[in-house]
């Protein structure tokens, strides 16, 4: 097996055959791929063009004394050319690897014995024809059976010089097809190679085959489960800044007397407290246990009581607190939690009677005593971050002008490229509205936007409060206490510390601050011009079709998720083969693609107008009218409700559309459908694997749903494959019976070193059928209320605490 998460390009070619290999390693004991075959001299068939996909599974990883053991199948659906599947061991002694297997199909055409499947199940020894002329289905029949199966095996030695391996084989395919049409006959199965790898990302290897002809194969390979630049290009983060042990017991002392109650539980890692003051025990002990609350035990840190409470609950903090001023032992603050719950919940509140004047609300959650007394820069750990920079010690606070310091975080945010629409300092907190039109993460702006106000922010601010916007729309809120933070980074500089700094929630539904200073915002007008790449793979009769383009994008926002949008687009360079029709018996809702960029060279690929806003917390819904994409226009809209913090969403959607004229300017064809979908999403704790369900009414007037899984790193690469299945019969459909295919997503900051929110996206199709077809963007609030969401901001902690 590859290394996890590898996905890997292979272009071979030998004697009049050319293959193009996709390969993902789905799982760690998982590999995926597609393969595109090329046979020249084919017999009466002349050119002949394959596709299909193949699965390998690990069974039995490799030990000190025993081998890898896997089972893989090839062309597992098509049209079977290249069908076969195989059992594989593998065992690495010294320097070598040796493998040894037994296969099926295409790979026990040679030094076959019987089948052992056979010798139980006598429904085996009969290997089943290749199912349908079309293509696309899986034939149950043939997986494993046959009469006979084949012996192969090989060894690949690590030469002593470096990135040089020579490579020796018995292969027990005797490419029977091929040679009976006279395309490739093999002389006899050995073959021999050397390859070399002269870049982590690149193997070259040269083969004498069949002892018949040579081989080149040309690999590539992109490991996405890590950032490929250390640091981007463009304006670095801001040092951290940390306030002075005064000013940060002062801010936490005024926080929690201005606090007449608990506002939240924090969660997080218990830290467990030296008692430095015993000689309260005793009547402690018997004051605690009045309450008859579940007390356990307790323990005494500077002015604070931490008590260890078995059902630890918000309530019982005020109990406790009351008892420990009863006693007036000069405890300013309790902490409660359960100390046997592995969630590490902790709640917190003043010891101290409730004034009606002072201010409920504020956030307490993380505080505990070390940031009353934290220890001065100078005597932080080793693991202290360089940029931590200590702000110097101008004694006692005076009167803060907080204009002064709005306009500074305002300066501060545009030079880091983050657009702050609204930006107001109270008395503990500070709020900020921002876009983040330029960073990939989320939290990567946010992260920036913390050392901002570590820089900016007077120090008596306790609370930074950060809320997404989209289009003036506030969208969700990260809430960052600054003591404990500070104290991450003075002191541990691990992020495992900031999951009880953080608190992630949805954006308020009133937002008076951003409301008050909205009026500059709109009318709010961008553009860019760029080049646009597209292309067509893997084509029954041609395997690359490419376009450049040139792509004018202009937007206008005219009020809080009101927008006018309009995209243009001219051809600079094709090769698509224009002259060909398709034969579909479906109404031509894609299949006609090529008559577009035929007629409609240059032309109007989005011209619509956009409503976007949130019904609810964690309701979103978004109407569109116009051009909506290059083949359809028309209106419709879709609702997504994502709760914060959990794992699943739904959404649905509905348009009706009318199809495009070829020309893709304003006229229209003589077809419209009302199409539309349930979607259920799902992002499981497993691998970063998600999964999406969408049933529903597709363009062509079928019916069906759409599965979806992918893998999705913390880079954001994102891999994965989908399969539609409607009410169309496999004949009716056409060559591959039903729509399917493998989607690749990959952010450009990690293809190149800047920052930039774009990605290069693909559907990679065998080919472009008409059912199982959907509207372009016809889901797309999922995807747009995604980067801002829950999940990926506390998956990206590390960007807040260290931004590139």
């Amino acid at each position: 097996m590859a290394p996890d998460g590898q996905l890997s390009l292979n272009l071979g070619a030998l004697e009049n055959q050319q293959r193009y290999n996709l390969a993902f390693q789905i799982l760690p004991w998982m590999e995926g791929s597609f393969r595109y075959s090329h046979i020249s001299d084919l017999g009466r068939k002349g050119q002949y063009y394959d596709r299909s996909f193949g699965l390998k599974v690990r069974l039995f990883q490799e030990t000190r004394y025993t081998p890898d053991v896997s089972v893989g199948i090839r062309d597992i659906i098509g049209t079977g050319i290249y069908g076969s599947e195989y059992l594989v061991a593998t065992k690495q002694l010294w320097d070598v690897d040796l493998s040894a297997g037994m296969g099926w199909g295409r790979l026990a055409s040679t030094e076959t014995f019987p089948n052992p499947l056979g010798l139980v199940f006598k429904s085996f020894n009969v290997r089943g024809s290749r199912g349908s002329q079309t293509g696309g289905t899986v034939n149950f029949g043939q997986l494993f059976h046959g009469p006979d199966v084949g012996i192969f095996g090989g060894a690949v030695w690590h030469t002593p010089i470096d990135n040089v391996d020579l490579i020796a084989e018995y292969s027990s395919d005797r490419y029977v097809t091929e040679a009976r049409q006279g395309a490739f006959s093999p002389k006899n199965q050995f073959n021999f190679g050397i390859s070399y790898k002269p870049f982590d990302f690149m193997r070259v290897t040269g083969s004498y085959l069949y002892g018949t002809t040579w081989g080149l194969t040309i690999s590539l390979m992109a490991d996405p489960t890590l950032p490929n630049y250390a640091n981007l290009f463009g304006t670095a983060p801001m040092p951290f800044v940390q306030r002075t042990s005064d000013a940060r017991r002062n801010a936490v002392a005024e926080l929690v007397n201005d606090s007449n109650d608990v506002d939240t539980i924090a969660t997080g890692p218990w830290v467990q407290l030296e008692d430095k003051n015993s000689s309260l025990r005793g009547r402690l002990s018997a004051e605690l246990l009045e309450t008859k609350s579940g007390y356990r035990d307790f323990e005494i840190d500077g002015r604070t009581l931490i008590v260890n409470v078995q059902g630890a609950r918000t309530g019982m903090c005020a109990k406790y607190a009351h008892a420990a001023a009863s006693e007036s032992a000069g405890i300013d603050s309790v902490a409660v939690s359960d100390l046997n719950d592995p969630r590490g919940q902790i709640a917190i509140c003043a010891v101290r009677a409730p004034a009606p004047h002072r201010q409920a609300g504020v956030v307490l959650a993380s505080l505990n005593a070390d940031d009353l007394s934290v220890a001065d820069p100078a005597q932080a750990g080793p693991d202290a971050p360089a940029d931590a920079s200590p702000a110097p010690d101008t004694g006692p606070q005076m009167p803060v002008d907080t204009g002064a310091a709005e306009r500074k975080i305002r300066e501060d945010a545009s030079a880091q490229g983050i657009r702050v629409e609204a930006v107001s300092i109270t008395a503990h907190e500070a709020i900020i509205y921002f876009n983040n039109g330029t960073y990939y993460f989320e939290a990567e702006a946010i992260g920036r936007l913390t050392r901002v106000l570590s820089a900016d922010a007077p120090a008596n601010v306790e609370i930074f409060r950060f809320i997404s916007t989209d289009v003036g729309m506030p969208e969700i809120e990260t809430r960052i206490v600054r003591a404990p933070f500070e104290r991450m980074m003075l002191l541990y500089g691990h992020t495992q510390e900031l999951s009880s700094a953080i608190t992630i929630a949805p954006a308020p539904k009133h937002n008076p601050v951003l409301d008050a200073q909205e009026e500059n915002l709109f009318p709010n007008f961008s553009w860019s011009i760029a080049p646009d790449f597209r292309q067509s793979l893997f084509d029954p009769k041609k395997p690359i079709e490419l376009q450049v383009a040139a792509l004018a994008t202009g937007t206008v926002q005219i009020a809080p998720g009101l927008s006018l949008g309009a995209v243009l687009d001219g051809n600079i360079w094709n090769d698509f083969d224009l002259t060909r029709r398709d034969n579909s018996l479906l109404p031509h809702v894609r299949s006609d693609f090529e008559q577009y960029l035929k007629h409609g060279e240059y032309g109007i690929a989005a011209l619509d107008a956009d409503y976007f806003t949130r019904l609810r917390p964690d309701l979103y819904a978004e109407v569109k009218a116009g051009y909506l994409e290059s083949m359809f226009a028309g209106v419709g809209g879709q609702v997504l409700w994502r709760p914060v913090g959990e794992r699943f969403a739904i959404g649905a959607d509905v348009y009706q559309v009318w199809q495009r004229n070829f020309d893709r300017l304003f006229g229209f064809q003589n077809y419209n459908v009302l199409t539309g979908h349930v979607s259920v999403y799902y992002e499981s704790p497993w691998y970063g694997l998600n999964f999406a369900v969408h049933a529903g009414r597709y363009l062509a007037k079928d019916y069906g749903a759409t599965f979806e899984v992918t893998r999705r790193f913390s880079t954001g690469v994102e891999i994965g494959a989908f399969a539609t299945f409607t009410n169309v019969p496999f004949s009716k459909f056409g060559e591959g019976s039903f729509d399917k295919g493998i989607i690749i997503r990959i952010p450009l900051e990690w293809t190149f070193p800047f920052a930039t929110q774009s990605s290069y996206s693909l559907d990679l199709r065998p080919l472009t059928r008409d059912g199982g077809q959907r509207l372009l963007g016809d889901d797309s609030l999922y995807d747009e209320t995604r980067r801002p969401s829950y999940g990926e901001i506390s998956r990206h902690l590390d960007d807040i605490a260290y931004p590139q």
